[in-house]
């Protein structure tokens, strides 16, 4: 099972979205002298970690699903 493409831009731009705030609230806190770079390469760094984290769950919640579904059909 494959989730719709509608789902899965939603969960990508809900995740850009709190990663990029977290991001700039890091960038703000751990300003030292350059508080743009500081903030655009925080930012930068949690939507990599927060995008490829729920890339992987997702694909991973894919096969899971079609896995459990394959089981469901040889038991029938």
């Amino acid at each position: 099972m494959k989730f719709s493409n509608r789902s899965k831009v939603i969960v990508y731009l809900l995740t850009t979205f709190l990663a990029s705030y977290i991001g700039y609230v890091l960038g703000n806190a751990f300003c030292a002298s350059d508080c743009l770079t500081d903030i655009l390469l925080n930012v930068l760094i949690s939507n990599s970690v927060a995008l490829g984290g729920v890339f992987v769950l997702v694909n991973l919640s894919e096969k899971s699903i079609t896995e459990w579904n394959q089981m469901s059909m040889e038991e029938e």
